[in-house]
């Protein structure tokens, strides 16, 4: 018998990044009781229970998990319940982040003060609370710089400043969108930027894989795709090994997947942030074709209390592979939209006939996913173009 069948586990949210997840945990024959605040989520109809919690409220998420005596707790692809995981964690012994390690890496400040005091590389920064400590952290660093919201994701909060002409704008903007009373400026590090996805157990961090990033520039590069095996010297990819686990160990990452942010500059790689949980945007799927296996299973195990070991154990050659984002440059009401069958193509629409469709200006705005595998990046790049150009959208 499968020895995650019978288990119970707790996902926090019922929004997209979390259905590749639940697929797999119920092809398991776990448990799972699914917290949220309601509505009409992808993943509703896996659920074996809804529960009405706030994800970002870590005593209500705790209560449901107390009452549903789940075996684990996890969430896929969003910060905004990791504080929550690591409570349930915490109090009942469950296997995966802390709190301490969720809340100090959902906190742009406090993330950046444990690498920083740990000598892992990255980019020189301030804590700022109104325009005098403003212009005195740029008369410090130099333009050009980045001002970021400590408590959002996906973009969101974030304007890169290129002369004073904007600076004061962009301060302004960040501090609107952030609950807090202070925000962060660091310099801005001109360089290529790239990810990549880890995953640590029992204090041993089984791989450290970079991948591509494609980025659209809004306020700020937002990313559209991402692909697989991303081309880096040895030098660097040691140097990145190097990084990525320096910044785990700093934040006490343990028992969970990691995704990561960098920058490139003079062969050298710069941590941008990191959190405890799988990156978001198909990079779950995009990891699971590059090793030839599930890769919700390592994370599922894990989280239940058991080794990932066997399910990594399976992985095969690395395979090229490609996700890119469907966006579009203008907003209206779905008429209708045409999807291809393609054997070994992933497409995930996010909109269907009726739906409201919005100018891209963050992930939240995308409209579809397609994600493609290959012998090399040149198939990958052929098939998604011929994907892509299949799929027909009418507004």
């Amino acid at each position: 018998m499968d020895n995650l069948t019978g288990k119970r586990l707790l996902l926090q949210g019922a929004s997209r990044g979390n259905l590749g997840f639940i697929k797999t945990a119920k092809q398991h024959g776990v448990y799972v009781a699914m917290t949220g605040m309601g509505g009409d989520f992808p993943c509703n109809p896996y659920a074996d229970k809804f529960c009405y919690a706030d994800i970002s409220d870590p005593d209500a998420v705790l209560k449901v998990a107390q009452e549903e005596k789940v075996d684990g707790a996890i969430i896929c692809c969003s910060d905004t319940g990791l504080k929550a995981i690591g409570r349930c964690n915490d109090v009942m012994g469950l296997t995966g982040l802390t709190e301490k390690s969720a809340d100090e890496s959902s906190n742009k400040f406090l993330m950046k003060e444990r690498l920083v005091a740990a000598g892992v590389q990255t980019a020189q920064f301030f804590r700022i609370h109104d325009e005098k400590e403003l212009k005195e952290a740029v008369e410090k660093i130099g333009y050009p710089v980045i001002i970021k919201a400590i408590d959002l994701q996906g973009s969101r909060g974030i304007n890169i400043v290129k002369d004073e002409i904007n600076l004061v704008a962009a301060f302004n903007d960040t501090m609107s969108l952030t609950r807090k009373n202070y925000c962060i400026i660091e310099e801005f590090i001109v360089g290529t930027e790239f990810g990549a996805q880890s995953f640590v157990y029992n204090g041993e961090v089984l791989f450290v894989l970079p991948h591509g990033d494609e980025t659209l520039m809004c306020k700020t590069a937002v990313p559209i795709g991402h692909y697989m095996p991303y081309a880096i010297s040895d030098a660097l990819y040691e140097d990145t090994c190097k990084q990525v686990k320096e910044s785990i160990k700093a934040l006490g990452f343990n028992n969970c997947a990691v995704n990561i942010d960098l920058i490139e500059k003079d062969g050298k790689a710069y941590i941008i942030e990191l959190t405890g949980r799988v990156g978001a945007n198909c990079l779950p799927e995009l990891t699971s074709n590059y090793f030839g296996i599930n890769y919700y299973e390592m994370i599922l195990a894990t989280c239940l209390g058991e080794s990932p070991l066997p399910y990594f154990e399976k992985r095969q050659a690395p395979c090229a592979t490609l996700a890119r984002m469907m966006r579009s440059d203008k907003a209206g009401i779905v008429k209708s939209v045409t999807v291809p069958e393609t054997e070994g193509v992933q497409i995930h629409m996010f909109i269907h006939e009726g739906s409201e469709v919005r100018v891209f200006t963050n992930s939240n705005d995308a409209i579809g996913e397609v994600i493609v595998k290959g012998k090399d990046m040149d198939e990958c790049e052929k098939i998604m173009n011929e994907v892509l150009n299949q799929i027909k959208i009418e507004l």
